[in-house]
């Protein structure tokens, strides 16, 4: 049975009821075929789930009688994804499998070798598909909050960036002498970066480097942009968050 679950912005969240945004209204009603009196689930992308049922449906307006709030522990581990510009089907791959280990965020990044160059007239565009891609990915697996999106940023600015100096910072580079070793006395908050397709120039290297951030290897073959950033982010859950043994620990 497809699962059902349905995002709810926290804004159409009031007072024990929730409406469902268009997107959302075709899934249930047209797809699904839900009716009122059926069991829903909603999220708000913030992190708070609920579970209901459908009190109310019209030609454009689904509305839900929230019943139960969902209780959803507090992640251990705060992981936040800087990742090179790839092809478009390449990116939008890699951000729903972000979105699915429980990245917290995600960040583009505009590299010296990346291929895509994202113009002024297409970014809202993309962007919006992004969130649309996230939200989906969130919806299917089960998770409440939906990764925080930032807009494009040159690799350049993105090291001089305030927001992540509290973070413990590691660039993923093939040439990096160094294995992540997952020392938990580290940090809760990690920022990864993964180049493109092209990998790291030696210069951008450099420069991450003297902005504070450790340089590690995945090992001894050179991986995909995308096989890279799935295995970070997986290894970075299984040893320090909540997909391995640590989370079972009291």
């Amino acid at each position: 049975m497809p699962r059902r679950r349905f995002f709810v912005p926290p804004e159409n969240i009031k007072h024990g009821i929730a409406r469902l945004p268009p997107d959302q209204i075709h899934h249930l009603r047209d797809v699904l075929r839900l009716r009122p009196g059926d069991p829903v689930e909603i999220f708000d992308g913030k992190g708070v789930g609920y579970r209901g049922k459908v009190a109310r449906e019209g030609s454009d307006v689904v509305v839900v009688d929230l019943q139960e709030i969902e209780p959803r522990p507090q992640a251990p581990l705060r992981l936040m994804l800087a990742l090179a510009l790839t092809r478009s089907d390449t990116f939008e791959w890699i951000i729903q499998k972000a979105a699915e280990l429980g990245a917290a965020e995600i960040i583009p990044l505009v590299t010296r070798f990346s291929e895509v160059r994202i113009t002024e007239s297409k970014l809202e565009a993309r962007m919006a598909r992004w969130q649309r891609i996230l939200r989906e990915a969130c919806k299917q697996c089960a998770r409440s909050s939906v990764p925080e999106l930032r807009a494009p940023l040159a690799f350049e600015e993105f090291l001089k960036s305030e927001l992540y100096q509290d973070a413990c910072r590691c660039l993923f580079y093939e040439k990096a002498s160094v294995p992540w070793s997952g020392n938990p006395a580290l940090s809760s908050r990690f920022l990864v970066c993964i180049g493109p397709e092209g990998g790291w120039d030696a210069g951008e290297v450099e420069t991450a480097i003297r902005a504070g951030f450790r340089t590690f290897s995945l090992g001894p073959r050179i991986l995909r942009a995308e096989t890279a950033a799935v295995a970070v982010l997986a290894i970075f859950q299984y040893l320090l968050g909540d997909l391995g043994p640590r989370s079972t620990d009291d």
